[in-house]
């Protein structure tokens, strides 16, 4: 059976948005409003949660009740068609929307979270998983060890080929960091101090709760200036972070704490260097080393027309 259009509810951010830019043009990729959100409104809040996925109700009437006209892009939606959703956890509304669509419509829902941080806990999310697949969702994640661990399907990090014109920068910085703070402040202080103890000039834009971040235009202007991309995880997180992507696409160094990093294709010692105890000793030496070359081959896999693939594409 062949499919055509690919809809994804979603309102691109500026990070998105650049990497959505190299999508090809025959990708059959349709962006509608995103309408997966929980409504503003009280009224419209308790509307949901006593009818939405309770009822089988049109597009239109669910465009209603919630007040997001995306839900009636649903009725655009043939038995031809797939559905892509961007890590939707309510189990009423993937079944609102799996009510609106037709029965043959395949339909996906991608976590580019790692599950455990989305439901609360481990416990949970096996009986969210199975509620998913019982609807008829191809469930995906981008953590490998997820996808193994809840028998669902990965999807690789994924990101696009930069202009070449863009990558031509002179580096002003050694080691570049961009992120909310969460529980990596003190190890970001801890680093931070370290690199520049040994005279490394670091950038490093720690988001504190409540502040605004920079644009993802000037988070470019850093990753082209910056030698090395510097990727502290959530604890508890395993699957890749966008910076791995990023640093392999704009064929920049990394510094990271993610151990299982060491097991991906892209992975050359020349390249990427783990934080461990002993970094400050191994430092010097990774940054000396001229950088290994990685086959195009290689980084196909991650590009974001693969990624695409995934969701009923037909090369894998």
């Amino acid at each position: 059976m062949s499919y055509s259009k690919l809809f994804l509810p979603k309102n691109l951010g500026a990070a998105p948005e650049y990497i959505f830019g190299g999508i090809r043009p025959d990708s059959g990729l349709t962006l509608v409003p995103d309408f997966t959100r929980q409504p503003r409104s009280w009224l419209r809040r308790v509307l949901k949660f006593l009818l939405v996925g309770r009822l089988r109700l049109s597009s239109r009437m669910l465009a209603l009740i919630t007040g997001f006209e995306g839900y009636r892009r649903l009725s655009d939606i043939g038995p031809a068609d797939r559905l892509l959703l961007d890590g939707v956890s309510n189990l009423h509304t993937l079944q609102a929307i799996r009510w609106a669509v037709p029965r043959e419509t395949r339909c996906y829902n991608y976590f580019n979270n790692s599950l455990r941080f989305v439901y609360g806990s481990e416990a949970k999310v096996m009986p969210y998983v199975e509620g998913m697949k019982a609807m008829g969702y191809s469930v995906f994640t981008f953590d490998r060890d997820e996808a193994a661990r809840y028998a669902i399907n990965y999807a690789a990090q994924h990101y696009r080929y930069p202009q070449p014109d863009e990558l031509a920068a002179e580096p002003q910085w050694d080691f570049f960091f961009c992120g909310a703070a969460k529980d990596r402040r003190e190890r970001l202080q801890a680093l931070q101090q370290m690199l520049e103890s040994k005279g490394y000039k670091c950038r490093f834009v720690v988001v504190e709760p409540g502040e605004p971040g920079i644009t993802y235009a000037q988070y470019l202007d850093y990753v082209r200036q910056s030698r090395c991309i510097v990727d502290l995880m959530q604890q508890g997180q395993t699957g890749l972070t966008r910076r791995p992507v990023e640093a392999l696409f704009w064929n920049k160094k990394l510094l990271t704490e993610n151990q299982t990093i060491t097991t991906y294709d892209f992975y050359r010692a020349e390249n990427i260097c783990l934080l461990t105890t002993d970094v400050e000793c191994r430092i010097d030496s990774f940054m000396q080393a001229p950088m290994a070359s990685v086959p195009s081959e290689v980084k196909e896999a991650y590009e974001v027309n693969r990624w695409l693939a995934h969701f009923g594409g037909e090369a894998q």
